[in-house]
């Protein structure tokens, strides 16, 4: 996995090579920043089947794609950069946005484009071949620089989607990083209002859905009100629409919920915890204790404090 930061280099040098790691990195780009001396910038590269993953982590500048840019590199691209932290005024064909962390927008390599990254900053960017994402976008022309977000059902999908793979490059196989790729290019696509074709990609959507829904549940395990009517208002989509998803799972949306509240609280149990076993299980969303020892028994075959016992 590719790497570079400009902290092995000396201060003075460090904006310069700066601007090597993002031609490298990336594609042709023109840096500037407002004041001198050191510059912290550090980027990781995964190559995901065509598609270009990459994380960057900098501060406050400015980056410009201007008409010598592309001349020197006239490469075909969109890329693709999701904030996690800090903002940008992304300019191109006359339209600017300011995006804010948790949002993403895309710029097309093969016309001016102006990145003003306004405070200290984490990026995920995706730079997704020109060929592969523009058959599927109903206005290329005109939705370049323009705010995707969590404010929309399929925004929401793209972002978490986006996020995920980023975040566990390591962990994906050879053999899916072609279906993840494709799926990144075609959910990019659905969450800018994508062409027909593009909209037709039911099976994207569903396997999106999907992981963004099983996020959701690991973020909200403690929560003992957690259902299937929570997780459906949370998605806007129905319940039978939610037991169609986890069909293709090994265990149904209960099972899962269940089992994974298990497997936390047998975790903790484990470690020796201090805390009674009634309060871990309270803590971890069971707020019946007669069922939880009954499902704990039945997933691990012995009772809570058996189990706890057999780690003393």
């Amino acid at each position: 996995m590719p790497s570079w930061t400009t902290l092995d280099h000396p201060t003075h040098e460090q904006f310069g090579y700066w601007r090597e790691v993002l031609c490298e990195a990336f594609i042709t780009l023109n840096p500037g920043r407002k004041g001198a001396g050191g510059f912290r910038g550090e980027v990781t590269a995964n190559l995901l089947s065509g598609v270009n993953v990459t994380t960057l982590v900098t501060e406050e500048h400015r980056v410009i794609r201007g008409p010598a840019e592309i001349r020197k590199s006239p490469l075909e691209y969109y890329f693709v950069n999701m904030q996690i932290k800090g903002d940008v005024l992304a300019k191109q064909r006359g339209r600017e946005t300011l995006i804010r962390p948790n949002e993403f927008y895309i710029v097309d390599s093969t016309e001016p484009y102006d990145l003003d990254y306004r405070s200290d900053l984490e990026i995920y960017s995706f730079r997704i071949p020109k060929q592969q994402l523009e058959p599927l976008l109903r206005d290329p022309s005109g939705q370049t620089a323009l705010r995707v977000s969590r404010e929309t059902p399929l925004g929401m999908l793209a972002v978490d989607f986006l996020q995920s793979v980023i975040r566990l490059p390591d962990t994906i196989p050879s053999s899916a990083k072609p279906a993840i790729a494709r799926m990144t290019t075609e959910l990019v696509a659905l969450s800018l209002g994508g062409h027909h074709d593009a909209m037709q990609k039911a099976g994207t959507v569903a396997g999106a859905m999907l992981t963004s829904i099983l996020g959701f549940i690991d973020q909200n395990l403690s929560d003992p009100s957690l259902s299937v009517e929570t997780v459906c208002r949370r998605f806007a989509i129905s319940p039978r629409y939610l037991h169609r998803l986890f069909e293709s799972c090994a265990m149904t949306f209960g099972e899962s919920l269940r089992n994974r509240r298990l497997e936390l609280c047998a975790s903790e149990l484990s470690s020796r915890s201090c805390r009674p076993i009634n309060s871990i299980a309270l803590s971890w969303g069971f707020n019946d204790i007669s069922h939880f020892n009954h499902s704990f028994r039945k997933r691990f075959g012995v009772s809570p404090r058996e189990y706890a016992n057999s780690f003393k």
